[in-house]
């Protein structure tokens, strides 16, 4: 659902971090990010890289030879992000749920005529 892609541009780094903060309870590997972000498996690497000097992304654990990432939910940073995301779906959603009720009210009107009698004079 790239929604920070939308705002910030489809760069790797955005989508890469935007992958993070759509999956912040999971351990991801380096070639799950590449395949879901599209974005090639040496580009995802550098970026963990620097995800990881700047504290936002851990090592999660390691599973045989493959290394697991996970968002730092403990990081100012990686919170920021996290709101972020939450407020652009809020907002989506609100605009979705009034679209929804003003077109349940037009909708609700010849509902509404229907028990209405017409007379003439």
């Amino acid at each position: 659902m790239y929604l920070l892609s939308e705002l910030f541009g489809d760069c790797p780094q955005v989508k890469i971090v935007e992958t993070f903060a759509e999956n912040y309870n999971e351990a991801l590997s380096g070639p799950d990010i590449a395949r879901m972000t599209g974005v090639t498996k040496a580009t995802v690497y550098s970026h963990i890289n620097k995800l990881l000097k700047e504290d936002i992304v851990l090592k999660a654990k390691k599973v045989g030879k493959t290394q697991l990432y996970q968002l730092n939910n403990d990081n100012p940073k990686s919170k920021m992000i996290l709101m972020l995301e939450r407020f652009i779906v809020s907002e989506r959603l609100g605009k979705i749920t009034e679209t929804e009720a003003v077109s349940s009210q037009f909708v609700s009107v010849p509902q509404a005529a229907e028990g209405i009698e017409l007379t003439s004079q």
